[in-house]
């Protein structure tokens, strides 16, 4: 006879797993109907219909819609892809990786495009987490420059903080440019920017 003990090595069963496997394709449908409509324009029958569940469904694991995308949004590629500092080769190193990371997830790569540009709105619901995310990630980049122009993987120049909102702003630009046209090379022209400003390159 299974006791307790061996049940738990098993792992868990039945409902416990079905629920969690129904928000895992929740999410997954939520995030391609955000990415191609954005959050206003895709309706909560568009995600259903794409999960396999009813809307009722949705609400049962995510009380509404505005609970599923912050839910979306905590996702580790959202939420946590801006930790720049965080690879052993530096801040530079950093950028590059996460350039290569964000070529191979253009699925995304589209989501946080749109999202973020239909958050500038104040009255949108991921208005306040992408102003907080962008005053993180400026303020972590910043840190960076900082500590890469000690280390001498950039060159000294204009405030770090300018530099770091200029990384930035060219990472999303290439970004929208690849989205539009996927032949273009988002990879190798921010290799060029980092070249043109002087970074040292492995």
């Amino acid at each position: 006879m299974t006791n307790a003990a061996e049940s738990r090595k098993r792992g868990p069963r039945g409902p416990y797993v079905s629920g969690r496997e129904a928000r895992r394709t929740i999410l997954d449908a939520a995030r391609a109907v955000f990415a191609e409509h954005g959050f206003r324009g895709g309706v909560l029958r568009d995600v259903a219909d794409r999960a396999g569940v009813s809307a009722g469904n949705i609400i049962h694991h995510f009380l509404s819609k505005e609970g599923l995308l912050v839910a979306l949004l905590e996702e580790r590629d959202l939420g946590n892809s801006m930790k720049l500092g965080a690879t052993s080769g530096g801040f530079v190193a950093g950028l590059r990786d996460m350039v290569n990371r964000n070529a191979a997830d253009r699925g995304m790569v589209h989501l946080f495009t749109t999202l973020s540009a239909e958050a500038t709105a104040s009255d949108h619901p991921a208005h306040t987490f992408f102003r907080n995310r962008y005053d993180e990630v400026r303020r972590t980049a910043t840190e960076g420059v900082e500590t890469a122009r000690a280390q001498g993987t950039l060159p000294p120049g204009p405030p770090a903080a300018q530099v770091a909102a200029g990384l930035l702003a060219v990472m999303d630009g290439l970004q929208t440019q690849w989205l539009l046209d996927p032949s273009f090379d988002m990879v190798a022209a921010f290799e060029a920017h980092l070249t043109a400003i002087g970074a040292t390159l492995p």
